[in-house]
Protein backbone atom coordinates (compact mmCIF):
# COMPACT_ATOMS: atom_id res chain seq x y z
CA UNK A 1 0.00 0.00 0.00
CA UNK A 2 3.03 2.37 0.99
CA UNK A 3 4.45 1.74 -2.48
CA UNK A 4 1.48 2.48 -4.28
CA UNK A 5 1.08 6.16 -2.23
CA UNK A 6 4.86 6.42 -3.56
CA UNK A 7 4.03 5.96 -6.81
CA UNK A 8 0.70 8.18 -7.07
CA UNK A 9 2.33 10.97 -5.11
CA UNK A 10 5.43 10.89 -7.55
CA UNK A 11 2.92 11.05 -10.22
CA UNK A 12 1.44 13.74 -8.86
CA UNK A 13 4.62 15.66 -8.65
CA UNK A 14 5.50 15.50 -12.29
CA UNK A 15 2.00 16.68 -13.30
CA UNK A 16 1.37 19.35 -10.77
CA UNK A 17 4.76 21.54 -11.58
CA UNK A 18 3.95 23.93 -8.71
CA UNK A 19 6.68 26.50 -9.51
CA UNK A 20 5.15 26.97 -13.25
CA UNK A 21 1.72 26.58 -11.76
CA UNK A 22 2.40 29.78 -9.17
CA UNK A 23 4.40 31.63 -12.23
CA UNK A 24 0.74 31.06 -14.09
CA UNK A 25 -0.67 32.59 -11.38
CA UNK A 26 0.93 35.77 -11.00
CA UNK A 27 0.72 36.41 -14.55
CA UNK A 28 -2.64 35.86 -14.63
CA UNK A 29 -3.17 39.40 -13.07
CA UNK A 30 -1.21 41.02 -15.58
CA UNK A 31 -2.58 42.75 -18.39
CA UNK A 32 -2.11 40.67 -21.79
CA UNK A 33 0.36 42.31 -24.53
CA UNK A 34 1.70 44.87 -22.18
CA UNK A 35 3.29 42.70 -19.87
CA UNK A 36 5.24 40.13 -22.19
CA UNK A 37 8.74 40.95 -20.12
CA UNK A 38 7.45 40.48 -16.97
CA UNK A 39 5.78 37.06 -17.96
CA UNK A 40 8.96 35.97 -19.63
CA UNK A 41 11.30 37.03 -16.59
CA UNK A 42 8.62 35.41 -14.31
CA UNK A 43 8.94 32.04 -16.23
CA UNK A 44 12.59 32.69 -16.26
CA UNK A 45 12.58 32.70 -12.29
CA UNK A 46 10.47 29.38 -12.45
CA UNK A 47 13.03 27.87 -13.84
CA UNK A 48 12.70 27.35 -17.53
CA UNK A 49 15.00 28.64 -20.11
CA UNK A 50 13.68 32.05 -21.36
CA UNK A 51 16.32 34.13 -23.48
CA UNK A 52 16.79 38.07 -22.84
CA UNK A 53 14.44 40.10 -24.88
CA UNK A 54 11.78 37.33 -25.05
CA UNK A 55 8.07 38.33 -25.33
CA UNK A 56 5.42 36.58 -23.81
CA UNK A 57 1.94 37.83 -24.18
CA UNK A 58 -0.36 35.53 -22.16
CA UNK A 59 0.11 32.52 -20.26
CA UNK A 60 1.30 29.75 -21.95
CA UNK A 61 0.06 26.08 -21.28
CA UNK A 62 2.79 24.00 -20.92
CA UNK A 63 1.80 19.89 -20.24
CA UNK A 64 3.40 17.11 -19.33
CA UNK A 65 4.50 14.46 -16.79
CA UNK A 66 8.27 14.39 -17.45
CA UNK A 67 10.45 14.52 -14.57
CA UNK A 68 12.19 17.10 -17.05
CA UNK A 69 9.51 19.33 -17.49
CA UNK A 70 11.48 22.59 -16.54
CA UNK A 71 14.60 21.52 -18.51
CA UNK A 72 12.70 20.30 -21.83
CA UNK A 73 12.05 23.87 -23.06
CA UNK A 74 14.66 26.53 -24.26
CA UNK A 75 13.08 29.70 -25.59
CA UNK A 76 16.05 31.53 -27.21
CA UNK A 77 16.49 35.74 -27.11
CA UNK A 78 14.06 38.33 -28.84
CA UNK A 79 11.32 35.48 -29.11
CA UNK A 80 7.42 36.44 -28.96
CA UNK A 81 5.22 33.92 -28.36
CA UNK A 82 1.28 35.03 -28.58
CA UNK A 83 -1.78 34.21 -26.32
CA UNK A 84 -3.09 30.48 -26.30
CA UNK A 85 0.05 28.56 -27.09
CA UNK A 86 0.26 25.07 -26.09
CA UNK A 87 3.66 23.34 -25.94
CA UNK A 88 3.72 19.30 -25.15
CA UNK A 89 7.52 19.60 -23.07
CA UNK A 90 7.27 15.50 -22.72
CA UNK A 91 10.70 15.66 -24.93
CA UNK A 92 13.00 18.71 -25.87
CA UNK A 93 11.22 21.56 -27.24
CA UNK A 94 14.14 24.15 -28.43
CA UNK A 95 13.24 27.96 -29.56
CA UNK A 96 15.59 29.94 -31.23
CA UNK A 97 16.20 33.33 -32.01
CA UNK A 98 13.63 35.49 -33.23
CA UNK A 99 11.06 33.17 -33.83
CA UNK A 100 7.51 34.55 -33.75
CA UNK A 101 4.57 31.76 -32.36
CA UNK A 102 1.14 33.60 -33.56
CA UNK A 103 -1.74 32.93 -30.97
CA UNK A 104 -3.40 28.95 -31.06
CA UNK A 105 -0.19 27.75 -31.53
CA UNK A 106 0.36 23.80 -30.94
CA UNK A 107 3.72 22.30 -29.95
CA UNK A 108 3.49 18.22 -29.25
CA UNK A 109 6.59 16.14 -28.72
CA UNK A 110 4.68 13.26 -26.81
CA UNK A 111 2.61 10.40 -29.13
CA UNK A 112 2.19 6.84 -28.67
CA UNK A 113 3.08 3.67 -30.96
CA UNK A 114 0.15 2.03 -32.60
CA UNK A 115 -0.60 -1.30 -30.87
CA UNK A 116 -2.53 -4.22 -32.18
CA UNK A 117 -5.97 -4.13 -32.35
CA UNK A 118 -6.98 -4.93 -28.81
CA UNK A 119 -5.30 -1.49 -27.91
CA UNK A 120 -4.04 0.44 -30.45
CA UNK A 121 -2.60 3.54 -28.08
CA UNK A 122 0.49 1.83 -27.38
CA UNK A 123 3.39 2.74 -25.41
CA UNK A 124 4.59 6.50 -25.19
CA UNK A 125 7.14 7.81 -27.64
CA UNK A 126 8.83 11.45 -26.93
CA UNK A 127 10.42 12.88 -29.73
CA UNK A 128 12.16 16.96 -29.63
CA UNK A 129 11.12 19.67 -31.58
CA UNK A 130 13.23 22.21 -32.87
CA UNK A 131 12.06 25.86 -34.40
CA UNK A 132 15.14 27.09 -36.12
CA UNK A 133 15.91 31.41 -35.94
CA UNK A 134 14.09 33.62 -37.01
CA UNK A 135 11.07 31.12 -37.90
CA UNK A 136 7.59 32.21 -38.09
CA UNK A 137 4.65 29.90 -36.87
CA UNK A 138 0.97 31.49 -38.03
CA UNK A 139 -2.39 31.62 -36.18
CA UNK A 140 -3.57 28.02 -34.90
CA UNK A 141 -0.52 26.05 -36.58
CA UNK A 142 0.41 22.59 -34.94
CA UNK A 143 3.77 20.79 -34.85
CA UNK A 144 3.93 17.34 -34.36
CA UNK A 145 6.60 15.37 -32.13
CA UNK A 146 9.63 14.68 -34.11
CA UNK A 147 9.92 18.11 -36.40
CA UNK A 148 12.68 20.09 -37.10
CA UNK A 149 11.32 23.66 -38.51
CA UNK A 150 14.21 25.25 -40.44
CA UNK A 151 15.98 28.63 -39.43
CA UNK A 152 13.91 31.33 -41.55
CA UNK A 153 10.46 29.45 -42.07
CA UNK A 154 6.99 30.29 -42.14
CA UNK A 155 4.21 28.08 -41.46
CA UNK A 156 0.72 29.07 -42.73
CA UNK A 157 -2.09 29.44 -40.53
CA UNK A 158 -4.17 26.38 -39.37
CA UNK A 159 -0.80 24.03 -41.07
CA UNK A 160 -0.09 20.32 -39.29
CA UNK A 161 3.61 20.01 -39.88
CA UNK A 162 4.40 16.10 -39.73
CA UNK A 163 8.00 16.08 -41.05
CA UNK A 164 10.82 18.48 -41.04
CA UNK A 165 10.62 21.63 -42.90
CA UNK A 166 14.19 22.89 -44.93
CA UNK A 167 15.32 26.32 -44.15
CA UNK A 168 13.25 29.19 -45.49
CA UNK A 169 10.59 27.45 -46.74
CA UNK A 170 7.18 28.74 -46.84
CA UNK A 171 4.58 25.54 -45.85
CA UNK A 172 1.02 25.07 -45.76
CA UNK A 173 -1.78 22.50 -45.44
CA UNK A 174 -3.10 19.37 -43.48
CA UNK A 175 -0.29 17.93 -43.67
CA UNK A 176 2.19 21.07 -44.29
CA UNK A 177 3.97 20.81 -47.77
CA UNK A 178 6.63 23.56 -49.06
CA UNK A 179 4.91 26.17 -51.52
CA UNK A 180 8.01 28.28 -51.64
CA UNK A 181 11.38 28.74 -50.54
CA UNK A 182 12.02 32.13 -49.48
CA UNK A 183 15.05 34.22 -50.38
CA UNK A 184 16.79 35.33 -47.20
CA UNK A 185 17.26 38.89 -46.80
CA UNK A 186 15.03 41.23 -47.99
CA UNK A 187 11.20 40.69 -46.68
CA UNK A 188 8.55 39.44 -49.30
CA UNK A 189 5.38 38.97 -50.21
CA UNK A 190 3.63 35.48 -49.28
Amino acid sequence: MLKKLTMYAKAFRYCVHLRYSLANFICFFLPKFFSGLIRAKTYRIAGFDIGKGSFIMGNVELLSGSPDFYRNLKVGSNTLISTNVTINLDAKVVIEDFVTLSPFVRIYTGSHNVGNSEHRCNKPVNKPVIIGRGSWIALGATILPGVTIGRGSVVAAGSVVTKDVPPNSFVTGVPAEVKRILPSGLPVQI
